[in-house]
């Protein structure tokens, strides 16, 4: 593991709050998509899905450009390859849920929705919580959709949204990410950023017991 993080965890967290900074306007248009992803939500129409789809791929395929390939790479060899399984994830979303149509909004506020409407906002809101709690610098903080962790959250808050087993195969790299990832926070002794992955494990648990047993 300690092969595989080259680098200390001040060097990590350093890199961002230059991301961040250089970045901060995307952020502003995530959170914007965020608003509109809730208003997919609470549409629930084939138009809705499809859009919801479109967003959670965009985030993805954000994700895996701008702060792997572009931004991580700098730091770790590894960064491409997450880069270009956040990229395939984005477009499988898009393809999935976009282009097939498979994505099916539950209508109403069932507990699942609710669920994952609570999710989409722990990925907007925790993490800048923690920092600020933990003292440390707010533009440290992982932004909403635009770094790895938040946006693994919210691709498996999307599907506590969608109705069936048919769309749980999109758990796999989310999943695999966020052990990844706990893991990495870990070793580096950051427990503030063990939080997001640590619910993402779990959420995706949670999802796929509740969704297999009926």
């Amino acid at each position: 593991m300690d092969r595989l993080i080259p680098f200390s965890p001040d060097v990590y967290v350093g890199m961002f709050g230059r991301y961040n900074e250089t970045y901060w306007p995307v952020l502003l248009c995530a959170i914007v998509l965020g608003v509109i992803l809730l208003h997919c939500l609470k549409r629930a129409d084939r138009t809705a899905a499809r859009g919801l789809a479109l967003i959670v791929g965009a985030y993805w395929i954000w994700t895996g450009w701008a702060f792997h390939i572009e931004t991580y790479a700098d730091l770790n060899w590894a960064a491409v390859p997450f880069g270009i399984l956040f990229i395939v994830q984005g477009l499988a979303s898009v393809l999935w849920g976009g282009l097939l149509g498979r994505f099916e909004i539950i209508a109403g506020r069932t507990r699942s929705v609710e669920v994952g409407v609570v999710l989409l906002f722990a990925a907007l809101a925790l993490h800048p919580l923690l920092t600020f709690f933990m003292h440390m610098p707010i533009e440290t903080a992982h932004g909403f959709a635009i770094t790895p962790a938040p946006a693994a959250l919210i691709g498996v808050a999307v599907l506590f949204t969608v109705y069936g087993r048919a769309s749980l195969w999109l758990l796999i790299w989310p999943v695999l990410w966020s052990a990844w990832d706990l893991a990495s926070a870990a070793t580096m002794g950051l427990w503030r950023d063990a939080a997001l992955p640590a619910l993402t494990l779990a959420a995706s648990v949670f999802l796929i017991l509740s969704r297999t047993r009926r």
